[in-house]
């Protein structure tokens, strides 16, 4: 919403929607609100195939889009969207809220040369949850944990590699030689529902100098989202135990490791520094300060600019020569990648 106004003036009554059709009345009843009116961003939670249809209705009747992940059933699909948002001069963001904390930015950058990322994310979903839950259903997600759990793995693995240069990761049609930062991605195995959603993965993805992530995700085990960075450049091993759900407090934290042998290598010794980082603001606030800074000055810049030159290729999204605008260009390259 806007700044602009007293408080009590924008609270409003809440209008309740029920039924099947019950997301299709609440966007038709934000979407036909006039520019005047207090919403000028929609947050979509819907299941994944259901994405394209009313990011594509939300865009073009002028609103911005936070979007839950994972964002589409293909990277095709939501190149597709990030053309609707930047002809729209609209912003368009995944929903992945750990990308936005002033830790993560600090994790990832924690071991010089990385060259592993291992991450297990799993947990127990229980019979309820294979039976009822959209993420076990093939029209609703289809990619299941991997979709899910795996989308996390897999955005921690290109933070970690690009050291937050998002220029390294170029085009899947890039033919001019380009370095790829991702060369080969794999499902080693699996175990899928009667429906063919996978439930348990393993997975390996390959980036380019010999860097590998692996990841399990499943929910079929208990929980567990760990992470670890290693490389040649550290002695030290970075780890986290939380980087998706956090823990609750003033801090948060991970840990730098180093592990060594005595007596004749037969025992080991470990030396932990446990990095704290201040959680004044906690990862969900953080997310959406982004996406209204971000938003906002797309609309501002881009909206100036020639409609054709929005959206001319995957590294500029939305034209613009502020920060806020190279972020959003930043974060959107990451989430193609990611899906």
């Amino acid at each position: 919403g806007d700044d602009d106004g007293d408080d009590d003036e924008q609270q409003q009554t809440p209008i309740i929607f029920a039924g099947e059709d019950a997301y299709d009345q609440l966007l038709n009843s934000v979407m036909t609100m006039t520019t005047t009116t207090l919403i000028n961003a929609v947050y979509i939670p819907l299941p994944t195939m259901l994405h394209e249809r009313y990011v594509a209705k939300a865009l073009t009747s002028g609103k911005h889009v936070l979007l839950e992940k994972p964002v589409a059933p293909s990277s095709k699909s939501y190149r597709e969207m990030l053309h609707a948002a930047s002809q729209n001069c609209k912003f368009l963001m995944d929903g992945t809220m750990f990308v936005h904390h002033p830790r993560t930015k600090q994790f990832v950058t924690s071991i010089p040369n990385p060259n592993r990322v291992t991450f297990n994310f799993t947990f127990d979903g229980g019979p309820d949850f294979f039976k009822d839950d959209i993420r076990m259903k093939k029209d609703g997600d289809p990619m299941g944990c991997i979709g899910d759990l795996g989308w996390y793995c897999v955005r921690m693995g290109l933070l970690v590699f690009s050291s937050h240069d998002a220029g390294m990761l170029v085009r899947d049609d890039d033919d001019d030689g380009g370095r790829r930062l991702v060369t080969a991605a794999q499902v080693v195995t699996y175990e899928v529902n009667e429906e063919g959603v996978p439930y348990d993965a393993d997975c390996l993805v390959h980036f380019s100098g010999n860097r590998v992530l692996s990841f399990h995700c499943s929910f079929i085990h208990p929980l567990n989202q760990t992470v670890q960075i290693s490389g040649t450049g550290s002695e030290y091993t970075a780890i986290m135990t939380d980087p998706v759900l956090p823990r609750d407090g003033d801090v948060l934290s991970y840990s730098l490791v180093k592990q060594g042998l005595v007596s004749y290598d037969e025992i080991t010794t470990e030396e932990v520094e446990e990095i704290e980082i201040d959680n004044s603001r906690v990862q969900e606030v953080c997310m959406w300060n982004n996406f209204a800074r971000w938003a906002r000055k797309v609309e501002q810049e881009t909206s100036s600019a020639s409609p054709s030159s929005n959206g001319m290729n995957e590294q500029q999204w939305w034209m613009g020569d502020s920060v806020e605008v190279e972020e959003a260009n930043a974060n959107a390259f990451y989430s193609v990648h990611t899906a």
